[in-house]
């Protein structure tokens, strides 16, 4: 008959011989690797990752306009005929068109950022589009020799709604080139990397 009184006893010497062993011989006793969740960023990191996201939304949209993938005039989208002309695509294309599956010869700034937003093999999401269009705004306003508000700010939505009609009317003036478009994402993206530095260096 086993004494269950000696039962505690003996675990607790196996458990404290366990541990010298593993002190004398850390080799032989490999952790297993933790698999918990990571912490949660602090804000401050969080913040940084946005911006970094931003960066990369707007990296991959100059990519896009510099392959001459941009459009103005007031579409979203522009689509090639079967005879080789370019005509700007309706509202109600538009909505389809905004699949990376579907065909477009180019699209405007908003444009190009939704439908890499929505592609499920790349990385950026709406909200991402959100932000790259806030950097693209201010941008605007330094490009036109205004003062500007901070890189990474966040806006209420009905700020964004604004600034993103402001975006687009600059977007879609008879006027404008691609060279004016590769500049003003160059300076939001300029912004973005200034932001983090100075983030950083602040710390």
């Amino acid at each position: 008959m086993v004494d269950t009184d000696r039962r505690p006893t003996a675990t607790s010497w196996r458990a404290l011989l366990l541990r010298v062993r593993e002190a004398l011989t850390p080799e032989a006793y490999e952790r297993a690797p933790d698999y918990g969740p990571d912490a949660p960023d602090s804000d401050r990191e969080a913040w940084l990752r946005q911006l970094g996201r931003v960066r990369d939304l707007l990296e991959e949209t100059r990519a896009v306009v510099a392959a001459g993938g941009w459009c103005g005039g007031g579409a979203w989208f522009t689509v090639r005929e079967p005879n080789g002309t370019v005509r700007a695509a309706s509202l109600a294309e538009s909505f389809a068109l905004r699949s990376p599956r579907a065909q477009v010869a180019g699209g405007c700034l908003v444009g190009i950022m939704i439908r890499l937003a929505d592609d499920p093999d790349r990385v950026p999401t709406t909200a991402d589009v959100w932000r790259a269009t806030d950097e693209l705004r201010e941008a605007m306003h330094e490009r036109l020799g205004h003062d500007s508000y901070p890189p990474g700010r966040a806006y209420p939505m009905t700020q964004r709604r604004a600034r993103l009609r402001s975006l687009t009317a600059w977007n879609d003036a008879p006027e404008r080139t691609q060279a004016d478009v590769l500049d003003l994402v160059d300076r939001a993206i300029s912004r973005t990397i200034v932001g983090a530095v100075r983030e950083r260096s602040a710390s």
